[in-house]
């Protein structure tokens, strides 16, 4: 197989003030939903199966960014996956608190989020 460096994003809304553990809930609500969504066969990402595939069986690299809000909103827009919170413990119901991509080659994602800084707190 040739081995490419596949990566899937998460990217964090950091408008919103959320703990640390809400933030991981939220990561992954987004890591389910992707899943979820790419494994199936009316997937929006269809031409990124083969990618799915192989990044799962190369050890499902992720790395959680953090953004502004505004660009959460562009993100998804463009029909990446988003999550929007139900609003049942720390913020406000319909918050959208994170977008992922589908895995990808990193020079692809670069285009998109290689702006943003990694999430560290």
């Amino acid at each position: 197989m040739n081995s490419r460096d596949l990566v899937q994003y998460y990217i964090v809304n950091k408008d919103i003030n959320m703990s640390k553990g809400k933030t991981a809930a939220q990561v992954a609500h987004a890591a389910t939903l992707t899943t979820l969504t790419m494994m199936s066969s009316d997937s929006p990402f269809l031409n990124r199966q083969t990618d799915f595939v192989e990044w799962v069986q190369t050890g499902m690299k992720k790395i959680v960014l953090k953004g502004k809000a505004e660009e959460l909103e562009k993100l998804e827009k463009k029909g990446y996956f988003s999550i929007h919170d139900s609003g049942l413990t720390e913020i406000k119901a319909g918050s959208l608190t994170v977008v992922a991509l589908p895995p990808m080659e990193k020079h692809e994602a670069n285009e998109l989020i290689g702006h943003l800084t990694l999430l560290k707190d």
